[in-house]
């Protein structure tokens, strides 16, 4: 998330988009050097990188990253926030708010799913009813009272919530057809999996053998699309390193290795703040040691998050003792600093039932997709076998063990919503994105209270203090073009670009 986005995984006015003042003009190399392209000019296609499997396609039921990417070309929402914070339409005419809080809405009446299928009101209704068990969208279902007028006219009434407060999930709800839908699925809390009808830019071609994906410009898109064909190559090595080989078109980069790619001339590169948190993940769930909030406290004493930020983001992170970010509204630093303090980790430990003599054996998982995370898990192993723990680190090609909590710590990255109602989710074991497995009714009670700064700034702490994510640093993400690419803007309220913003010089 997970992004989610859930690999490094991205929100408003702080970003900079491309050929913003936070971009870097390649400009004329240095040194000459000309790295190697692919046909993708020629074939007018556009190759990216996944880091991720895709397991399913469906665009209320996802959980990874690498999906919600996918996703994001193939479904739309009736609307999406800009940078800025700005509405910008993709399925509706326009929407008025009314004096009693309710909102009118009216649907553009030329857009067709990839089926071919008229978008009616109807499958707004049905996409709602979807948002039960969604990872980005749940705080819609119940939340919205919904009478159609027409096929192009409805209207939303808010029983619980105001429409600003639910803008940022309405924009996570992307529109399905429904009687595409009811012909695949029974009832529609199942997953959709690989069938696809939206009514974005691409439709889905093909998802190969090897976890490489493909989709394909859809000829009567509302739309302007330029590209036509999207590949994402599957990679279990290094972004950068296929985009220095000419296999991709675009890659994300390294704080270190960014300066190194500034010197082909047929490079454009570019820095971005992003939405995200890198954290460490604690099992929580019943019987594991990390279960135990003594556990997790010393383990917080241990780590000394200055050097493992300047490891883990290659000096491009910024120190996090918060599980939300600067961007999330009603941000600020209330919670408790964890500073690194082995005497408390080990008073702690030993209450626990643990000591030098009979330490506890936990073991990290990290993506190696990512060596720099790698290496920064050298370095807590280092600073935690300072006090009584032993650790063993595994390296894993996908995030499919962070969902079955094969792992007692992991290191990962997440971006949500701007609101920090989005972080229930990873609280809420029904969620899908529960990754710790916590149960405390306590955490789930703050986010219930959220209602205005104060409740919000105690969710954020009584959420950040449970430790059940510990945070690491913020990031700042540095992307490398193709010098011919016309690159789009990149959402950061969507974690992701809009590829039919894309287009060949």
């Amino acid at each position: 998330m997970l992004a989610v986005a859930l690999t490094v995984s991205c929100l408003s006015g702080c970003s900079s988009s491309a050929g913003g003042n936070n971009s870097v003009d390649g400009g004329s190399a240095a040194n000459g050097q000309v790295r190697p392209t692919t046909t993708g000019q020629a074939d007018n296609s556009f190759t990216a990188a996944l880091v991720d499997q895709i397991s399913t396609l469906d665009p209320q039921l996802y959980a990874r990253q690498s999906e919600d990417i996918v996703i994001a070309q193939i479904y739309e929402s009736l609307f999406y926030l800009d940078n800025e914070g700005n509405d910008v339409y993709l399925l509706i005419d326009s929407y008025t708010q009314n004096e009693d809080g309710s909102v009118d809405f009216v649907l553009k009446s030329d857009v067709k799913f990839h089926s071919g299928d008229t978008l009616k009101a109807e499958d707004v209704e049905y996409t709602l009813s979807r948002c039960e068990n969604s990872t980005l969208c749940s705080s819609l279902y119940g939340n919205i009272i919904m009478t159609i007028t027409d096929d192009t006219h409805f209207t939303w009434e808010f029983p619980n919530a105001s429409f600003e407060d639910l803008k940022a999930y309405i924009q996570a709800m992307r529109i399905v057809n429904k009687s595409y839908c009811e012909g695949v699925i029974s009832d529609p809390n199942e997953d959709l999996g690989l069938n696809v009808d939206g009514t974005g830019a691409y439709t889905f071609v093909e998802r190969t053998s090897n976890g490489d994906v493909t989709l394909e410009r859809f000829a009567d898109y509302h739309g302007d699309a330029s590209i036509d064909t999207l590949y994402f190559k599957y990679l279990t090595g290094s972004q950068e390193t296929a985009f220095e080989a000419g296999d991709l078109d675009y890659a994300m980069y390294t704080a270190t290795n960014f300066e190194r790619v500034q010197q082909y001339s047929n490079v454009t590169p570019q820095t971005q703040v992003l939405n995200s948190v890198c954290f460490v993940i604690t099992n929580c769930t019943e019987g594991s040691p990390t279960s135990d909030l003594r556990v997790r406290q010393a383990i917080a004493y241990c780590l000394n998050r200055e050097d493992i930020t300047a490891i883990g983001s290659s000096g491009a992170g910024t120190v996090a003792y918060n599980l939300a970010n600067p961007l999330i509204q009603h941000y600020a630093d209330v919670c408790d600093h964890f500073d690194q303090n082995y005497d408390t980790a080990n008073a702690l430990m030993t209450e626990a039932g643990y000591s030098e003599s009979n330490p506890l054996e936990l073991t990290l998982v990290v993506m190696s997709a990512y060596p720099d995370w790698v290496s920064a898990c050298e370095v807590m192993k280092e600073e935690l076998e300072q006090s009584y723990f032993t650790i063993n680190i595994e390296q894993v090609a996908d995030t499919s063990r962070y969902f079955t909590y094969d792992f007692d710590l992991g290191m990962i990255s997440l971006s949500l919503t701007t609101q920090f109602n989005s972080y229930a989710d990873l609280f809420e074991v029904d969620s899908g994105i529960d990754l710790a497995g916590i149960d405390d009714p306590a955490i789930l009670d703050a986010f219930n209270a959220i209602s205005d700064e104060a409740t919000t700034q105690n969710a954020m702490k009584v959420a950040t203090e449970s430790l059940a994510y510990i945070p690491l640093f913020y990031n700042t993400t540095f992307f490398a073009y193709d010098s011919n690419l016309n690159p789009g803007t990149y959402s950061t309220q969507l974690s992701t670009f809009m590829y039919r913003e894309f287009s060949w010089k």
